[in-house]
């Protein structure tokens, strides 16, 4: 019991709790695993899963995450990951069966592919929906379950343009094989970005941690930038490339007989160099810019998450591991996904009112999740 306060106020320790409780606090996020560890990990599930045709893969997948969770600490407490391998298992081979019926559908009748695009487009936005709620419910941190609460409707509001944009293709070509009906459709490619603000708003104003409530407010227009930016990049390195190659063909000339044979080759070889760059560069721009955009607008009651990844730092960093991992075929490959994952963790911070503690203490007990399992 503490003293009674002599003028009728809060005693001294208790003052000073209440203000280490109600003070901000920035928390960074830990990681205590290794590449060496995870190497082990990885090289078993990669065996097993070979040898069982695949069907490990969903124990592998629920060890892996357990792997990454269980070493990731904030605030002096570690997440944990409790999934079940079997319902893992019974999805994917849901999923392999629908995309094999498509790869092979229109091989049967124009009928039966469309009729397979029509199941496709019923399923995929209530399965992926589901596999985000079965990631969330068992994931747990300081004895609170995360769950998912976005509706049956809203995942086929975020979800169905863009799986239209990426099914049609393959219907459009059995109607028409001269692709004619293509080129109108790709004009929709352009809308991407609001197709994937859509999902990232979807994704990210349906999230709980415990009993709290997740809100994210950022408008889709905005996922515009970094696309454009990333564009821009790409078309900097093609035309920087079409002018090395016109640079190599003057220099070669048209009656030049004394081009060495790998002289040839040059242009296969910047085709690809080019499509390197481009997967170095844009793809990882667009990653690092999102990422920061969606993650620093998304925040609990006295929880709020900062994202401040680097492109550059990232680039150099994908660059070394794409790297290594040819040069190693493969086997630095376990590495090269903790670097990733401890880099991502190192740009990232949590502020909360108080201590993590003290916010956890005022969440109302298990998520519905947990209730309703």
């Amino acid at each position: 019991m503490l003293p009674p306060a002599e003028d009728g106020g809060v005693p001294a320790g208790a003052a000073a709790a209440n203000d280490s409780d109600s003070a901000l606090q920035t928390h960074a996020f830990t990681f205590t695993g290794s590449g060496k560890e995870y190497f082990r990990i990885w090289i078993v599930n990669l065996l097993l899963t070979v040898v069982t045709l695949g069907i490990y893969s969903a124990w592998a997948k629920v060890r892996r995450l357990q792997y990454f969770d269980r070493n990731t600490q904030l605030a002096g407490a570690s997440f944990d990951f409790d999934g079940d391998p079997k319902a893992i298992l019974r999805g994917r081979i849901v999923a392999v069966v629908l995309l094999a019926a498509y790869n092979y559908a229109f091989g049967f009748s124009l009928a039966v592919g469309m009729g397979i695009v029509g199941m496709l487009l019923l399923t995929l936005p209530f399965m992926m929906r589901g596999a985000l709620r079965f990631r969330l419910r068992n994931t747990r941190y300081r004895g609170l379950r995360f769950n998912f609460s976005g509706t049956v409707k809203g995942a086929y509001l975020a979800y169905l343009p863009p799986l239209v944009l990426f099914l049609f293709p393959a219907a459009l070509l059995a109607l028409d094989p001269t692709g004619a009906l293509l080129f109108p459709f790709f004009a929709a490619y352009l809308g991407w970005p609001l197709m994937h603000g859509a999902m990232k708003r979807y994704q990210h104003r349906h999230l709980e941690f415990g009993s709290l409530q997740s809100s994210f407010d950022v408008k889709k227009r905005r996922f515009f930038k970094p696309y454009l930016v990333a564009m821009g990049l790409w078309v900097a390195v093609v035309i920087g490339m079409v002018i090395a190659f016109a640079a190599l063909a003057f220099v070669a000339g048209p009656n030049n007989k004394n081009v060495p044979p790998l002289f040839l080759f040059l242009p296969l070889l910047m085709g690809l160099v080019m499509a390197y760059l481009i997967y170095l560069i844009a793809g990882p721009y667009v990653q690092v810019r999102v990422g920061n955009l969606v993650w620093s607008n998304t925040c609990f009651p006295g929880i709020r998450i900062s994202s401040f990844l680097k492109a550059r730092g990232y680039m150099k960093l994908l660059t070394v591991n794409t790297v290594l991992t040819i040069l190693t075929l493969g086997l630095y490959r376990p590495f090269a996904v903790v670097r990733s994952y401890e880099y991502r963790l190192a740009h990232m911070t949590v502020e909360t009112d108080g201590s993590f503690e003290h916010v956890a203490a005022g969440v109302n007990g298990p998520s519905r999740a947990a209730a309703s399992d």
